[in-house]
């Protein structure tokens, strides 16, 4: 690295220093750089635990982070040289983080924004970095896969070996160096992705891209059924949802300016459409309970299946679903109708409830 002296017209070197010399600290000072400003190593992050160190065994995973898909990133942080053994540490994390549920997930950010005083709704933040609109959509993205960040001044060539055959095996991993310049009485911060190289992680990404669009191509009738719900809802109705077009379900926005939010799914395989209102807040709770006093009223005026049912994952989630069943030979038009007809009946029943 250099620098421009303007007067001399010539390039003076930076000198490279070490945290050490510095005395910058692993945890006070570069933790809390990534804590505070996690962009800077190189994508949008949201950091939801520092320090975390709540696994049955006594260990403590240095910063813990969402992508924009909702994975999970676990970040690790050495001052200098990263030893031969942070790839090891770092791989028992994701392995620990695997088994954490979407409310494991909320309760480590719960704490995380308790303890560094952060007047943030936890829920929220995370619906809005992961521009989702329902806890359904919440529990499905989150946690589907987790990835390792590797961060240190000097990355051993041991851990690169490492690394890099873990990436090419579909372990998405990257090793990002820190290092501190000196200018003068000034301490300049240089950040570099190694693994996996820029061009070779834009050919991964391509690669990863092509088979998880196979994987989640669903049945174009399910897409044609649920992108035209969509569209009456919007045009006919004075609710609003989105479609993305490739899932068995999408969801609604905050209904009624209460903490309820509508959720509608097509199970081909079942011949069943399901819609259903939900919340996990306790005035949407006690409203949902409310509303599921009058359940046979319900089922007379829809004509259809109705159940209140509780999250398994978060118990504190309450639904009130109406499921729509189809004949075998039924035309994808009368479907539409069919359910479209049982929503406006149901919009209009708990708009009266209220």
């Amino acid at each position: 690295m250099y620098r421009l002296n303007p007067i001399t017209n010539e390039l003076e070197e930076v000198l490279e220093t070490s945290f050490y010399k510095t005395e910058l600290k692993e945890r006070q000072h570069i933790e809390e750089w990534i804590r505070k400003n996690p962009e800077v190593l190189g994508e949008d992050l949201l950091v939801i635990g520092h320090e975390y160190d709540q696994f049955e065994v006594n260990e403590r995973l240095d910063l813990l982070a969402l992508d924009r898909e909702g994975n999970l990133v676990i970040i690790e942080v050495k001052r200098d040289t990263t030893g031969s053994n942070v790839d090891y540490q770092a791989l028992k994390y994701a392995s620990y983080c695997a088994r954490l549920t979407p409310q494991d997930i909320l309760n480590i950010y719960v704490d995380y924004l308790r303890v560094h005083t952060l007047e943030i709704d936890a829920k929220d933040s995370m619906l809005e970095f992961l521009n989702l609109d329902s806890d359904e959509e919440l529990n499905t993205i989150l946690n589907n896969n987790q990835r390792i960040i590797i961060v240190g001044k000097e990355i051993d060539k041991r851990i690169l070996s490492v690394c890099t055959w873990l990436y090419e095996k579909n372990i998405d991993i990257k090793c990002i160096t820190i290092k501190p310049y000196k200018i003068d009485n000034h301490i300049i911060i240089d950040t570099n992705q190694i693994i996996p190289p820029y061009k070779l992680e834009d050919y991964y990404i391509s690669k990863k891209a092509v088979a998880k669009e196979r994987q989640i191509r669903i049945d174009q009738s399910v897409t044609e059924f649920l992108q035209r719900v969509s569209d009456f809802i919007n045009s006919k109705t004075d609710y609003r949802v989105r479609y993305g077009g490739k899932r068995d379900y999408f969801g609604g926005r905050q209904f009624l300016g209460l903490p309820w939010y509508f959720i509608f799914a097509y199970k081909k395989k079942d011949n069943i459409a399901t819609m259903f209102i939900e919340s996990d807040k306790e005035q949407g709770v006690e409203l949902i309970k409310k509303a599921s006093e009058k359940i046979d009223e319900l089922r007379n005026l829809l004509g259809h299946e109705v159940e209140l049912t509780r999250g398994t994952r978060n118990t504190e989630l309450f639904k009130l679903i109406v499921k729509v069943n189809f004949n075998q030979d039924q035309s994808i038009d009368s479907c539409v109708e069919q359910f479209t007809t049982a929503f406006v009946r149901y919009k209009k029943f708990l708009e009266q409830i209220v």
